[in-house]
């Protein structure tokens, strides 16, 4: 195909992609104002516009993490574009709504409220948390697995460590120390952006399937310690133990990506 057809039909997908990214937005916007109707009527007006102004928010921030890596929508081994999301992009963006509809009980206190609804958000985010893997699953089976979808997963992953365990801490059944497991991420990647900008090396980090599996037991925790039943003795004690491993592998891998430590020994600062 000559490269001005290639260019053109990259355009014309980039497009395609974009409109369901709209819809999808629309309709993801539709269902968390559904949400905040209910919200309206079981509870104090008030709240559930607090509810809808931060889910809306987070809602949004999922949709420019998606926006701003459209051009990513492309088979990881051949690079060959897609002109859709497909199911395992679109389930991945599922569990962002379920973290934004979580989101927007951070703007609820835990008192004077219905005792039922502390296990809404602990249902949402049990969801988003039993979603991680699906998504890959899905794109897998398809044979549709993308940069887009990869990336988006471990966006969606980090922004979930954040809203979810600030809930825990906000009702009680985290210890605040375990916001360190939320801020790690951050820093982490504020450090390679700050390496790149100063024109230092960044190493690429080895492959690593602890790393995924330290981050699937930290969702797994935070989802549990969500449900009102458990105690908060119990879910501070495991999210103590928990935490402990990620931050280190974290530290690790600052020591890889900075050249500090490296599988070639002569690679090493």
């Amino acid at each position: 195909m000559p490269a001005s057809c290639e260019f053109v039909a990259s355009i014309k997908g980039m497009g395609q992609l974009r409109r369901e990214l709209t819809w999808i937005a629309v309709l993801g916007a539709c269902v968390l104002l559904g949400f905040a109707v209910a919200l309206f009527i079981l509870e104090r007006p008030v709240r559930a516009l607090g509810w809808l102004l931060a889910s809306m928010v987070c809602w949004g921030f999922v949709l420019w993490q998606c926006h701003r890596r459209l051009h990513l929508n492309r088979r990881s081994a051949t690079g060959q574009a897609y002109p859709t999301l497909g199911a395992g992009n679109r389930i991945t963006l599922l569990r962002g709504l379920l973290i934004a509809a979580t989101a927007g009980f951070l703007t609820f206190s835990s008192a004077g409220i219905h005792p039922w609804l502390f296990y809404v958000p602990a249902a949402l985010y049990t969801l988003a948390a039993l979603g991680d893997g699906l998504d890959g699953y899905i794109a897998r089976r398809q044979n549709q697995t993308t940069e887009l979808g990869a990336e988006l997963d471990t966006v969606l992953d980090a922004f979930g460590l954040v809203v979810a365990p600030l809930l825990a801490v906000l009702y009680g059944k985290l210890h605040v120390s375990y916001l360190l497991v939320s801020m790690a991420y951050y820093a982490f990647q504020w450090g390679i952006h700050w390496r790149r900008r100063h024109g230092r090396r960044v190493f690429p980090l080895p492959p690593s399937q602890w790393r995924r599996t330290l981050a699937g037991l930290q969702m797994v925790l935070v989802a549990i310690a969500l449900w009102p039943p458990v105690p908060f003795g119990v879910s501070s004690l495991a999210g103590v133990v928990l935490m402990m491993p990620l931050l280190i592998g974290f530290i690790r891998d600052w020591l890889y990506v900075s050249g500090r430590l490296s599988a070639d020994p002569e690679q090493a600062l």
